[in-house]
C-alpha cells in the first residue's frame, strides 16, 4: 500500500508540472509566429510603413523622389516589403532650351520627364535595438519613364517664340536594381528616422533620345518609419 501511494503521488506531481509548462508555453506563443520543438526558440514579427523623400539625378537633371514603403520585420533584423517612388515633380523636369535644325528652324521647345519605379524591398539591420544602427536595403524591381516634348510646327526662325501646338510623348519600361546603406535613429518605440544613400542600376533602358545610363545614379533619401520593430 505504501508503494502504491508513493507511486500515485509521483504521477500527480509530474502531471501538474507538465500542465504548468504547457500553460506557460501557450501563453508565450501568442507573441510569436514561429517556434521550434517545444517553443523554446521564438522569432518575433514586426511591421512598418515608411514615408520617404529622395534626391537624385537623371542624366544632368536633378529629380525629387517622394515615395512610400511597407512590409514586415522578422526577428528585428530582416525586412521584407514593397517600395515605390515617383520620378520628378507634378510638372516634370522641364528644360527651357530649344532644339533647332540646320535651317535654324525650331523643332522642340524643351522636354520633361516623369515616371516612377519600385519593387521588392529586402533589408538587413545591424543592432536594431541600439539607438543608432545601420541597415542595408536592396530594391529589386522596375519602373516606367515618360519623356514629353512640346513641338513647334513653324517653318522659320520666327517660330521659336510661338507657344507649342502639340506634344510628343515617348515612354519606356525599365528594370532597376538599387543597393544601399542607411543610418537609422530610434527616436521613439514606434518611430525611426533614417538617412541613406543608394545606387540605382538599370541595364536595359532604351529610351528615345536618352542615353542608356541616364538612370544609373546615386540617390540620397530621408525616411520616417512607423511600426513595430
Amino acid at each position: 500500500m505504501i508503494i502504491l501511494v508513493c507511486w500515485a503521488s509521483t504521477l500527480q506531481i509530474f502531471a501538474q508540472d507538465k500542465q504548468t509548462t504547457r500553460t506557460f508555453t501557450d501563453t508565450s506563443e501568442f507573441h510569436t509566429i514561429f517556434h521550434k520543438g517545444d517553443g523554446t526558440h521564438k522569432i518575433p514579427l514586426g511591421y512598418f510603413i515608411e514615408l520617404n523623400a529622395g534626391y537624385s539625378h537623371f542624366g544632368h537633371e536633378s529629380a525629387f523622389l517622394p515615395g512610400v514603403s511597407m512590409g514586415v520585420i522578422v526577428d528585428h533584423h530582416w525586412t521584407l516589403g514593397m517600395t515605390g517612388s515617383i520620378i520628378g515633380s507634378p510638372q516634370g523636369s522641364y528644360h527651357h532650351h530649344a532644339e533647332t535644325d540646320t535651317t535654324d528652324v525650331n523643332k522642340h521647345g524643351g522636354s520633361s520627364k516623369v515616371g516612377g519605379y519600385g519593387g521588392l524591398l529586402l533589408e538587413y539591420t545591424l543592432f536594431p535595438q541600439s539607438r543608432i544602427h545601420v541597415s542595408f536595403p536592396l530594391v529589386i524591381g522596375g519602373g516606367y519613364l515618360v519623356q514629353s516634348q512640346p513641338m513647334h510646327p513653324g517653318d522659320s526662325a520666327s517660330s521659336k517664340h510661338q507657344w507649342p501646338h502639340y506634344n510628343y510623348s515617348h515612354g519606356d519600361g525599365f528594370f532597376a536594381l538599387e543597393p544601399g546603406v542607411k543610418l537609422e535613429l530610434n527616436v521613439m518605440k514606434n518611430l525611426r528616422v533614417g538617412l541613406g544613400v543608394s545606387y540605382r542600376y538599370s541595364p536595359d533602358l532604351n529610351h528615345h533620345n536618352t542615353s542608356d545610363d541616364v538612370l544609373d545614379q546615386f540617390t540620397v533619401k530621408l525616411g520616417l518609419r512607423f511600426g513595430k520593430f
